[in-house]
């Protein structure tokens, strides 16, 4: 009996051994499956930061995409393969006015840019930043450096910027890269009024410039009076992209521009400035065509631009110019002419255009439907789009508007002509109101009094044409172009200050098309972004909040959580 009692006293020794190993081993499992779960959470954390800061990994939520970058602008960005330094004129904190530091872009603005000093303009600037941080996350042949221009090491970088006379706030883009066996370093810069869209405050604005040049006040914009210019709109997606295309574009076409025939100002004043922001150069020349397009200079242009014609070309011009066009049989050359009121009266221009099938005539159209006139004015219409191979970027913008004034009858005279020595297709690119609502007032004549008659002719009228001169050369399509607008106010200011007008985007294609660049993925209108729920939203105190609960407050819980678990599993 005592043998039987000391054996059930050493087995349940044994189980209870037994027991407490198989507990002791589970504990030790739960405790090393925590911690492995709490480093897995903690890396997991940290792996996002990381990654969050390198890879675009935001999710815009907004109906129409309005803080996200297009599709065709992402795929761009990611086919960039040159080396691109993107520097922006001021620290990160100053840039998003988050900086302790008074000088942040709020003062340069006002300073600078006359801009309301207000805290609604601080978040376009982080907006910004954040795009920008973009450029660098989807392509890392690109890299975004912000730079404290007053420290001297700055200069370093700003000393090669100096032609653009760039100022505090300003961004400024170079790349440098081997073409044709040479180093090439190209650069341009942004200025802050490219990047965004400002809006008069009040009706004061209009004397503030001149009162703060002047002397007369200090800074209304600084105290928060309520004049100057509001930001209203974000343009950075299409300013940067813009600007490393041109940075990085191989080719630079040059355009001709003969000041001694043409109005030089209906190209200075805004065309200008979009061809150079898409890596045309435009050079103004004195003297007759027989001086300035000599057998020698001839490979240097691309084309002749010409606008608002003042004197008419000689027959000997005529024949210099086609030559020009023919290029020794290699062609690759092309000429683009905005019509003025006199246009008719320059003979042999006509007659020059006229062999490339664009005809011109007397009068200015006048719309006689209300519903294609632009505030009630019969000389500025809306125009439609035929919507040609020519034309594929500008008639993809959203909310695209053509229109103008002061058009002149132009005509298409041919759709193909062959000879013996060319073969050209004409093709109309744009027109007025397809309805065919618009005839012609006599060039003599005020819209104000002058009336059509009821019996008069209405027509739809072409007002772009596009004819392409076409051969083989040994097996290789060769081309030369002439294109002629209606008129040359279809770029100026008038129209192009409106983001709904693409009319700029329409000269761009028109432009592309003839030099022969097919790589230039931009149309002009800038993407706008709205501010609503975006960066701006999620503010530093914030920041810190998220980084203190999911690298901080959650892991101690899962801590702390796991050891009360092992220790009242130990107790049993």
């Amino acid at each position: 009996m005592a043998k039987k009692n000391n054996d059930m006293t050493a087995s349940s020794k044994n189980g209870g051994k037994v027991k407490n190993t198989v507990a002791l081993k589970r504990n030790i499992y739960a405790l090393i499956l925590s911690i492995v779960f709490i480093v897995g959470a903690v890396l997991l954390t940290v792996l996002s930061t990381v990654l969050a800061e390198r890879f675009p990994l935001d999710i815009d939520l907004t109906a129409d995409k309005k803080h996200s970058m297009t599709e065709d602008n992402i795929e761009y960005i990611k086919s960039i393969n040159k080396p691109v330094n993107i520097y922006v004129c001021l620290t990160e904190e100053e840039y998003e006015c988050t900086s302790s530091s008074s000088y942040n872009m709020l003062y340069y603005a006002a300073t600078e840019n006359f801009v309301d000093y207000n805290a609604k303009n601080t978040s376009y600037f982080q907006q910004t930043v954040e795009l920008l941080r973009k450029y660098e996350q989807y392509n890392s042949n690109i890299k975004v450096t912000f730079i404290d221009t007053a420290q001297p090491s700055a200069s370093a970088i700003t000393d090669n910027f100096d032609e653009y006379l760039w100022t505090t706030g300003d961004i400024l883009v170079e790349s440098t890269f081997e073409a044709d066996g040479k180093e090439i370093t190209r650069r341009t810069a942004v200025p802050f009024k490219e990047i965004y869209t400002l809006e008069a405050g009040n009706t004061d604005t209009a004397n503030y410039e001149s009162y703060y040049q002047g002397g007369m006040i200090e800074n209304y914009a600084l105290y928060g009076m309520g004049v100057g210019y509001y930001i209203t709109e974000n343009n950075i997606e299409y300013a940067m992209s813009a600007s490393i295309y041109k940075v990085t574009s191989e080719s630079t076409p040059v355009f001709l521009v003969p000041k001694s025939y043409c109005n030089a100002e209906s190209v200075s004043s805004v065309l200008e400035g979009m061809l150079k922001s898409n890596n045309f150069t435009v050079e103004y020349t004195d003297g007759l065509f027989s001086t300035v397009l000599s057998e020698e200079k001839m490979s240097k242009y691309s084309g002749i631009l010409m606008a608002d014609c003042t004197s008419d070309i000689s027959a000997e011009d005529r024949a210099i110019i086609e030559q020009f066009l023919d290029n020794g049989g290699k062609k690759g050359k092309s000429f683009i002419y905005f019509a003025g009121t006199n246009t008719y009266k320059l003979t042999n221009l006509c007659a020059f255009l006229g062999d490339w099938g664009i005809g011109f005539d007397s009068g200015i159209l006048y719309e006689t439907s209300q519903l294609q006139t632009i505030s009630s004015d019969p000389l500025s219409m809306y125009l439609t789009s035929l919507k040609t191979d020519w034309t594929s970027t500008s008639d993809s913008v959203a909310n695209k508007c053509y229109a103008t004034s002061n058009m002149v009858p132009m005509s298409q005279l041919y759709t193909k002509n062959n000879t013996s020595t060319y073969s050209r297709t004409a093709t109309i690119l744009m027109r007025t109101g397809s309805n065919g609502t618009t005839t012609v007032m006599p060039i003599d004549q005020d819209k104000a009094t002058w009336k059509p008659a009821s019996d008069a002719v209405l027509d739809a009228f072409p007002t772009a044409i596009l004819t392409e001169d076409a051969s083989v050369d040994s097996g290789t399509y060769i081309t030369s172009y002439v294109a002629a607008f209606a008129t040359s106010k279809f770029v100026s200011s008038d129209w192009t200050q409106y983001s709904t007008v693409a009319n700029l985007n329409f000269t761009l294609d028109v432009f592309n098309a003839v030099a022969g660049i097919t790589d230039n993925p931009f149309n002009f209108a800038a993407k706008t972004i709205s501010n609503e729920t975006f960066y701006v939203n999620v503010t530093s105190a914030k920041e810190t909040a998220i980084r203190i609960i999911f690298m901080g407050v959650i892991p101690v819980v899962l801590v702390v959580t796991g050891f009360v678990v092992w220790i009242r599993r130990r107790r049993r």
